[in-house]
């Protein structure tokens, strides 16, 4: 049984290329890469393109929207100062284009490249649950790798925003676990069971899960701004959305 798996789907003008370096570690990377204008490809080995980490709970994700029980997935990577929105959707209502979008690359994929991703990452996820999640290993980290190496210091808040044609939409933050706060006057508008909506005094309007909040709030109080203690994370999040 291989160890390791690589396939690169190629346009006109942008490629995708997925790798699992080893089924025993609980994760994949996606690199995506386009020509340049001397018509030569971007080379990740030489910190050109954009390369993100991909987690198990983000590659089932992934593989929600393409067996179409989701409309899109968003997630978003957040480590120091290094901000990465990767979003995979489809084109329309018709689920025949999927739409892969990681920092400013976009790359689209129909059948038969769809279909073959789909079954490759099925594949690899069946692998990972099975040698990623048990006993003990020690993957090496090669050069190419050593740069997202600290990016195994994250936590993962999901997020399941709404529904469109009878499907949800999820949405991931990948974030610093460094337990870092803010700071902010925000006004209290709506309550759900795990989140409060809020409005800043900047007038920017999002949805903070209580757990990210580290003082009490004053829920019956909502004509006022009150000050908020929260992890520097989600704030961060938000200014992405922009």
């Amino acid at each position: 049984m291989t160890d390791y798996h690589i396939k690169s789907f190629f346009g006109v003008e942008t490629a995708l290329i997925f790798t699992s370096p080893s089924r025993a570690v609980p994760y994949i990377f996606i690199n995506c890469i386009r020509k340049k204008d001397n018509k030569s490809w971007e080379k990740p080995s030489r910190g050109q393109g954009k390369t993100v980490k991909i987690s198990i709970e983000e590659l089932i994700c992934i593989l929600e929207v393409l067996h179409r029980k989701s409309a899109n997935w968003r997630g978003f990577h957040i480590f120091k100062d290094y901000k990465t929105e990767i979003y995979v959707g489809w084109e329309d209502e018709s689920r025949q284009v999927v739409t892969f979008k990681i920092g400013d690359y976009i790359k689209k994929l129909r059948f038969p490249n769809l279909n073959f991703l789909t079954l490759l990452l099925e594949h690899v996820l069946s692998e990972k649950i099975e040698f990623a999640t048990s006993g003990t290993f020690e993957p090496s980290i090669s050069d190419s790798d050593k740069d997202l190496e600290a990016e195994d210091q994250y936590g993962f808040f999901s997020e399941h925003i709404t529904a469109r044609d009878g499907l949800q939409v999820v949405e991931t933050t990948e974030y610093d676990v460094s337990n870092e706060t803010v700071e902010i006057k925000a006004k209290l508008k709506v309550e759900s069971p795990k989140a409060l909506l809020i409005t800043l005094d900047s007038g920017e309007e999002f949805w903070l899960p209580k757990s990210t909040i580290h003082n009490e709030p004053d829920l019956k109080e909502r004509e006022n701004f009150q000050n908020l203690i929260v992890d520097k994370w989600i704030i961060e999040k938000n200014k992405i959305l922009k």
